[in-house]
């Protein structure tokens, strides 16, 4: 935390209030994300040694269509209330709690109808049994698993206020409470049912447990259902254009649990998703701390005006991100093997060559911080066609791999690294900008063979010791 506070306190040293925000956000950010991997892993060790991995194939699938469904309906109701110009009335805080309400009940609706369709579609034979798709539990998950949508969907948009206002140690403690009291309910779920049950419950007490916090915790006007025409109409305006922008990165980020959902069978899903939960810790982490600080550092420096100035700063903030994606990049692909063998039982070793495979994609999270400049600009249509770019790569490519080549080792490499023409396409519009240092964009990519290093190194010192 600490080195953390000291590469952003050299961003903005002429801007003191916003640096000491931004770094109370970063170690605040940090000490939350700590906790939430020490969660995520002691969830992990105790629910892969009571469910399959079978369960785990089905559960994707379950994730991935209430994902998709909540990325389509996003109306940006936390980036309106972080962005919107003025004082925050009462009113238009009302009128955003019932547009989430109203957003909860129709994607609730739409799982429903999807339950009925993919139970049809087993009763017809379309799936292969083996499959996670063929699971008989698959659609009464799905219509469960809508409940979460319309729960969260009550939670105070009180929290975004803070958030707006940078008070990020009350954001922090209910977030750290929520991870906390989710983890216990799933685990103990799990003991009981030893079945998805188990999951399905538990994502449905984190939305209650969220929805809970987010009154207890935040103070802000009492809730209540507002139809102002003036409201909605905001709502509706930013809405079509993140709309668009959520939509395209679901398509995007869910393509591959979609695709390899139908070709591969569900212990081998339920293998890929384990994977992709241990590689996501790192690009988890610098999304959060991205998440609550990227867009006010890039309107803070918009504000300069001077491209040299700007550019300066720009690469001073992602020297974190830059640093620990290359070297976590390394450390996976060397000290998969055994870290797979600490955490899990013989029944998931093949875990860790999709690890190894999926963990250099984590070299590209750094260029990609560049989209929220065009966030903080509000302008939506370069950020959509770079989700287009992203999204027609991912697609094209696993449809050549799955049913072109008949790989899904292939696959797993276009997922790894389909953010590449994503990532050219803003290297060259950053560049046009006066944003961009090719020299700055490759001089710490050297920590990738440090991060394998050491990788190997702890590798060879776990097998000494045991």
């Amino acid at each position: 935390m600490k080195f953390i506070s000291q590469r952003i306190s050299g961003l903005m040293s002429d801007r003191d209030s916003l640096r000491r925000k931004i770094m109370a956000s970063a170690a605040l950010s940090t000490m939350v994300f700590v906790m939430q991997v020490m969660a995520r892993i002691v969830s992990t060790i105790v629910l892969t040694r009571i469910l399959t991995p079978e369960i785990f194939g089905v559960f994707a699938v379950v994730m991935t269509f209430i994902f998709v469904l909540e990325m389509f309906s996003d109306l940006g109701v936390r980036s309106l209330i972080l962005t919107r110009e003025g004082e925050l009335d009462d009113g238009f805080l009302r009128s955003c709690w019932t547009a989430q309400i109203l957003r909860g009940v129709l994607i609730l609706l739409v799982c429903i109808l999807l339950a009925f369709g993919i139970s049809w579609g087993q009763g017809a034979e379309w799936f292969d049994p083996k499959s996670s798709y063929g699971d008989p539990t698959l659609p009464f998950a799905i219509a469960a698993i809508g409940g979460f949508s319309i729960i969260s969907g009550f939670a105070s948009p009180a929290k975004f206020v803070y958030e707006r206002e940078m008070k990020f140690r009350q954001v922090s403690k209910e977030t750290l409470i929520r991870v906390v009291m989710t983890t216990v309910i799933t685990i103990g779920m799990a003991f009981w049912l030893r079945n998805i049950w188990a999951l399905v419950l538990g994502n449905l007490a984190g939305a209650v447990i969220m929805a809970t916090l987010s009154y207890a915790m935040f103070i802000g006007p009492a809730m209540r259902l507002s139809w102002s025409v003036d409201d909605f109409r905001v709502i509706i305006e930013r809405g079509k254009w993140i709309i668009g922008h959520s939509a395209l990165s679901a398509v995007t980020v869910m393509a591959d649990r979609f695709v390899l959902g139908f070709a591969m069978s569900a212990s081998s899903f339920g293998f890929y998703y384990i994977a992709r939960q241990i590689v996501d810790i790192v690009e988890t982490f610098l999304n959060t701390v991205h998440a609550q600080m990227g867009l006010q550092v890039f309107t803070e420096l918009h504000k300069d005006g001077e491209e040299a100035s700007l550019r300066r700063r720009y690469y001073r903030y992602r020297i974190l991100f830059d640093s620990l994606a290359m070297f976590g990049a390394g450390t996976l692909m060397t000290f998969a093997p055994t870290l797979v063998g600490i955490i899990y039982d013989d029944r998931y070793a093949d875990v860790a060559g999709m690890i190894q495979i999926l963990s250099v994609g984590l070299i590209l999270i750094g260029p990609r911080l560049l989209r929220e400049a065009y966030s903080a600009q509000r302008r939506f249509r370069e950020m959509t066609v770079l989700s287009l770019v992203s999204a027609a790569t991912i697609w094209v490519g696993l449809f050549i791999a799955i049913w072109g080549f008949g790989s899904t080792t292939l696959a797993l490499f276009v997922v790894a690294l389909h953010r590449i023409p994503e990532v050219t396409a803003l290297l060259v519009m950053g560049r046009r900008e006066g944003w961009v240092s090719l020299l700055h964009e490759v001089r710490l990519m050297p920590l990738v063979l440090v991060g394998a290093a050491v990788g190997w190194g702890m590798a060879e010192l776990w097998a000494a010791a045991t």
